[in-house]
């Protein structure tokens, strides 16, 4: 069967075609400062994004592929990751998703699962919109509802590296973290709900450092759950993010109380800032992931770029 390739262009732009699968649509968002973000139904996934350097030109900030045959292989890269079900799997981002709505700066998909899918009693409705408003902010809101209990977390697969070329080391940006603790992982990569305090260990971020500096100390680079020191409070930057040399800043905002943060190794070119529906509220009460019928899970990111970085984060 011929496949055919489309890409939308919201608002004035033109339909016109594109190198992707078939039923696939890419959704191109610009803001008033010609900011760039396209979206892709094909995993609810952030395939390009772009942001202004020091001397006001655009540049692509996150991980990107040219085709889709390079997404099936590493599947999660940019996508909305929902682990769900009895058997708690990743599955959504290899799905075709249903656009709902969209305009110049806003879209939404939505993705229903079918009965019994990873072993679910009954089926999730999710939707997640990405909005790139004109303070030059690329804001993600997911929201999930079920008619049969489950456990689920939702977070995204976005991989930035601010410097304007993903082929450069991430490991002279510098990381600010909101966080004194982090949650353990166990063995097999779960969460054990067991608060650990980093400071003065290689994973303390309570002052801004390089991401290199201390990361040969490390086993094989940064992949961890930082809880937050403001785990209510979406006014309070989780995270900030900062390359000297194109300018560029993002401070990382999130309704959730942890934030994976994951370098891929110790000479990575992209890192990932993932919040989490786990770990522990401000009153320090431990957050449920299950979600009842008749619930719904609402979880909000912001991903706010500058080229006037915070003062934590202006070097000398």
């Amino acid at each position: 069967m011929k496949q055919l390739y489309a890409i939308l262009t919201v608002a004035m732009l033109s339909v016109a075609l594109c190198s992707y699968a078939q039923d696939q649509v890419q959704i191109r968002l610009v803001n008033s400062n010609g900011m760039e973000a396209v979206i892709s139904n094909y995993g609810a996934r952030l395939v390009s994004l772009t942001a202004h350097n020091w001397n006001g030109r655009l540049e692509p900030v996150v991980k990107t592929y040219t085709n889709k045959e390079e997404y099936m292989k590493d599947r999660t890269l940019g996508a909305t990751l929902l682990f769900f079900g009895k058997n708690h799997e990743e599955t959504l981002s290899g799905k075709m998703w249903e656009l709902v709505s969209s305009d110049n700066q806003s879209v939404t998909l939505r993705y229903v699962t079918s009965e019994g899918e990873n072993g679910l009693d009954g089926k999730l409705n999710v939707t997640v919109t990405y909005t790139l408003s004109d303070q030059n902010a690329l804001d993600i809101d997911y929201r999930v509802a079920t008619t049969a209990k489950t456990n689920l977390e939702v977070t995204n697969g976005i991989c930035f590296n601010l410097s304007g070329e993903m082929h450069r080391s991430i490991i002279k940006q510098h990381l600010w973290v909101d966080a004194v603790q982090m949650n353990t992982y166990n063995a097999q990569r779960q969460l054990t709900g067991v608060l650990q305090r980093i400071k003065n260990t290689p994973f303390d971020f309570t002052k801004p450092r390089e991401i290199g500096e201390r990361i040969r100390s490390t086993r094989n680079g940064y992949d961890n759950a930082y809880q937050l020191r403001h785990p209510d409070n979406m006014q309070k930057p989780a995270a900030i993010l900062f390359d000297a040399q194109s300018g560029r800043a993002m401070t990382v905002y999130s309704s959730e109380p942890t934030l994976n943060i994951n370098t891929y190794g110790k000479d990575s070119q992209g890192i990932t800032l993932q919040p989490i529906h786990t770990g522990y509220n401000s009153g320090m009460e431990k957050v449920s992931n299950e979600l009842q019928p008749g619930q719904v899970l609402h979880s909000a990111t912001v991903f706010f770029f500058t080229t006037d970085p915070p003062l934590i984060m202006r070097t000398r």
